[in-house]
């Protein structure tokens, strides 16, 4: 059993990747090309935004927004679990961060967003669950605050379409993904021209108009999403068909239901027992993810104390649309045999 078969994925699309690549091969346009402009289409369409522009994963999609948005001493306020990256591009802008707790969702919990004024909130769609928007967009007009969705973890779930700007991830793993790194800047603001000189070098003709970097998605990653954006759905179906599975003999975190399931966690006490009864049955798991980013001395900031300890409890275990249905039962078994743990 794998935790996720990424080659199985790849044999899945195998002709229209493989049709694709060879296409940019022979074209010998290797960078900013017709892959890239075909894929910021559909993508736009995809999540119902005016623009996107591709760059080169999706931390420097949340700095180059924040770059284009970020004044002097303003709050950004995040979660204070989760993904990394997510904190590591807040840190690279500005030191005022606000960590907020999360709840059974993995996602931000709305009750305990700080009383700040005149930020940028980002809300993190976590584990493939999309944050409680409603809550995240009222506390945003009441505060005068701007959205950034991180929707890494959830293409495909209806997330992104809230939130002045929304920020995407292609990584290898997630609903919908590259072989190797791709981010995508969704926005309704008509600022598309600023992102695609932002991402080269701020690079407009023979003049540098403004200071940016170095973040372009290449032809050949492009190509790949592009060949599996129009079928990536059909894997997600499988993915929650699984998943429901689990869920009727699981509690499992608390799922929205329009979840991708980018991965199916559980909580548990006696996680320890828990892992070794996983190793015993040969069953693979991650723990997604091990620390508080707020604890992290590198990424600390204001307003780091951890309320709610997601990270002591949490377990991923498979859920990938390629497993064999003897493997499903087999963690279907699992979850009954152990729900005891689950809290």
């Amino acid at each position: 059993m794998k935790f996720v078969d990424l080659h199985a994925e790849y044999l899945f699309y195998k002709e229209d990747i493989d049709k694709n690549l060879n296409e940019v091969i022979e074209s010998g346009r290797y960078l900013l090309g017709p892959q890239l402009q075909k894929l910021e289409k559909s993508f736009a369409e995809l999540v119902e935004k005016d623009i996107a522009v591709g760059v080169k994963n999706c931390t420097d999609a949340i700095m180059l927004v924040l770059k284009r948005v970020h004044k002097q001493n303003m709050p950004i306020v995040i979660p204070n679990f989760g993904a990394y990256p997510t904190a590591v591009a807040c840190k690279n802008i500005s030191d005022n961060i606000h960590y907020v707790d999360v709840d059974r969702t993995g996602t931000m919990d709305v009750s305990k967003l700080p009383d700040v004024r005149n930020g940028i909130v980002i809300p993190v769609h976590m584990f493939g669950n999309n944050c409680d928007m409603d809550g995240v967009m009222q506390y945003a007009k009441e505060n005068n605050h701007i959205v950034v969705e991180d929707c890494a973890q959830s293409t495909g779930s209806g997330s992104g379409r809230r939130g002045e700007y929304s920020v995407f991830s292609f990584y290898p793993t997630k609903p919908l993904a590259s072989m190797g790194d791709g981010g995508m800047i969704c926005t309704n603001r008509h600022e598309g021209e600023y992102f695609r000189k932002v991402r080269f070098y701020g690079q407009s003709g023979d003049s540098v108009e403004l200071v940016g970097i170095n973040s372009r998605m290449d032809e050949f990653q492009s190509a790949i999403v592009n060949a599996k954006i129009s079928r990536f759905k059909e894997l997600i179906g499988v993915r929650r068909e699984i998943c429901k599975r689990y869920l009727e003999v699981s509690k499992g975190i608390d799922w929205r239901k329009d979840s991708v399931f980018h991965q199916f966690v559980v909580l548990v006490d006696s996680r320890d027992k828990y892992l070794k009864d996983l190793q015993k049955e040969e069953i693979p798991y991650m723990i997604h993810y091990p620390r508080h980013v707020s604890e992290l001395e590198s990424l600390g900031g204001f307003n780091g104390e951890v309320g709610y300890r997601f990270n002591d409890k949490c377990v991923s275990l498979p859920c990938h649309p390629f497993m064999e249905e003897d493997d499903i039962q087999k963690v279907e078994e699992f979850l009954w045999n152990h729900r005891e743990y689950e809290v």
